[in-house]
């Protein structure tokens, strides 16, 4: 089973022009480089023709640093300005949340929410 996450990506079209760089320096037929392309290729990612932008949200996985996928996209929200990208990752456990980036103004509207639901 293992420890599971949500996980949600925006990056502005400066966001995912680094992408694209730091994907050409892959090396070509690795596993890394497989796992890297199948969670781009996610059936949720969404692009805003007019802006640019790119969005994946990621639902039930396991977002372990040590992943050479996962420590993929670790390193390029290093190398990615503030407002370039705006990640969110919730995990299982309720306190666990974290947010980076200064894109929260994305036209995809992600954001973390929190509420109560009362019938």
């Amino acid at each position: 089973m293992g420890y599971r996450s949500d996980v949600g990506l925006c990056l502005t079209e400066n966001g995912k022009k680094t992408l694209e760089a730091k994907l050409s320096e892959l090396e070509p037929d690795t596993d890394k480089t497989k796992y890297v392309h199948d969670l781009l290729d996610a059936p949720s990612k969404r692009e805003d023709q007019e802006s640019g932008a790119v969005a994946w949200l990621w639902e039930y996985l396991k977002w372990y640093t040590e992943y050479e996928d996962v420590a993929f996209f670790e390193n390029l929200l290093q190398d990615l300005d503030y407002n370039d990208y705006y990640f969110i990752r919730v995990g299982d456990d309720s306190d666990d949340t974290e947010v980076q980036g200064g894109f929260w103004d994305n036209p995809f509207c992600m954001c973390l929410t929190r509420g109560i639901t009362f019938d």
